[in-house]
């Protein structure tokens, strides 16, 4: 059996799972950015049952199988990956950590995975794309305008992206009242508590002031006087189906719907083409009072198995979630937070650790299991409670 491996950062030394992960980077971060990144819509329940709801299931051992090992390798989207997990778009890194989307995108080519790039990323595209020949996604914010989609796609394309994901659960602004509280916004209206936070994060605020963070995808409407109230007003809208199929159309290459919570929106994907969907609820930021993912996950297997594939998004944060996940029947899983704790905490170095940590984790599921691979893990693994 694998054990993690590679030089651990000092600011995770002593990091034994992704709940000390986090910790090591509530103390790199100023207050209003935690927040940003821990919170969750409105009174967050959605957000809770995200995590909580794989308690819901335990994993059934299978012991005398005489496996020591297991191979994790898996096909997301057409493309190898090193696990069954796909790093999934957040935006604006460099506001985590300087190293930003160029060191997520280094991480996870160091340890074999695939990176899904936000279309909300504080590093162009193209320079992204520059850091290594490993595969990695796309994600597009449908917007008002075509134009813009259009430039977005093609940019893509150029740069060598692999596979697109479309993310169509962002219809209106949601309601993070933790942001309000801490003052995080367009612009910054920081109240006395977190202006004190930033002055006790000098290291924080030296990488802020190096990487001079910005929606870097769009500076070329930037330069045309353009500012960020009108890219949200674009990119934060009520996404039709028309509006999709015009993008599959435009679009040579797998692609993903993310945003399913249900049988019929699942269907009505796979009749536009898509090659696969992500069964999300952007991780309980935005909206509550919905499902968590895994609850909806059996009916979107019940729907759509073997017409795409079905990639189960939030609330993971051990390997055997993971592992619960894929015997439910998801072909593989994404999340985000647990890497960005790690990119906050160690940059792109904290990365690869979580990586490692969870890839340690899932073969260790997967061994007592009596899983050698990927293919071999299946619902009678599971038992209900």
């Amino acid at each position: 059996m694998s054990q993690q491996s590679g030089h651990t950062p000092k600011a995770l030394k002593h990091c034994l799972n992704t709940s000390d992960v986090r910790k090591a980077a509530h103390k790199a971060l100023p207050l209003a950015i935690r927040e940003y990144i821990d919170g969750g819509g409105d009174d967050e329940k959605t957000l809770a049952e995200n995590t909580r709801t794989f308690d819901d299931v335990c994993l059934m051992p299978n012991f005398g199988t005489g496996i020591e090992s297991a191979d994790l390798t898996t096909t997301i989207l057409g493309q190898k990956s090193a696990s069954p997990i796909l790093l999934s778009p957040w935006g604006a890194h460099k506001v985590m950590h300087s190293d930003g989307e160029k060191g997520t995108a280094k991480a996870a080519a160091n340890t074999g995975c695939i990176y899904s790039m936000s279309n909300f990323a504080t590093t162009s595209m193209e320079d992204v794309a520059q850091v290594s020949d490993s595969a990695k996604f796309f994600q597009l914010q449908p917007a008002r305008d075509k134009g813009i989609m259009k430039h977005m796609l093609e940019r893509a394309k150029t740069s060598g992206y692999k596979a697109l994901i479309v993310t169509i659960d962002n219809p209106i602004h949601g309601n993070r009242e933790r942001d309000v509280r801490t003052g995080f916004g367009i612009p910054p209206t920081f109240p006395l508590r977190s202006i004190l936070s930033l002055m006790a994060h000098p290291k924080w605020v030296k990488g802020y002031m190096k990487s001079k963070p910005d929606f870097a995808n769009f500076q070329h409407y930037f330069d045309q006087g353009k500012d960020q109230q009108w890219l949200f007003h674009n990119l934060v809208c009520p996404v039709t189906w028309e509006t999709l199929t015009w993008i599959r159309e435009n679009w040579q290459g797998p692609m993903a719907i993310k945003g399913i919570l249900s049988a019929d929106n699942a269907k009505q994907a796979v009749a536009i083409g898509a090659e696969g969907v992500i069964v999300s609820n952007q991780g309980g930021r935005n909206f509550d009072a919905i499902p968590s993912t895994f609850s909806v996950l059996p009916d979107v297997v019940d729907a759509i198995s073997g017409q795409a594939e079905i990639i189960l998004d939030g609330g993971l944060r051990r390997g055997t979630d993971v592992v619960k996940a894929l015997a439910m029947g998801a072909t593989a899983v994404s999340t985000a937070r647990p890497f960005v704790y790690g990119l906050s905490a160690a940059g792109s170095a904290g990365i690869e650790f979580v990586i490692n940590m969870f890839k340690a984790e899932i073969e260790r599921a997967m061994i007592v299991c009596g899983a050698t691979n990927i293919n071999d893990i299946n619902a009678s693994m599971l038992r209900h409670k």
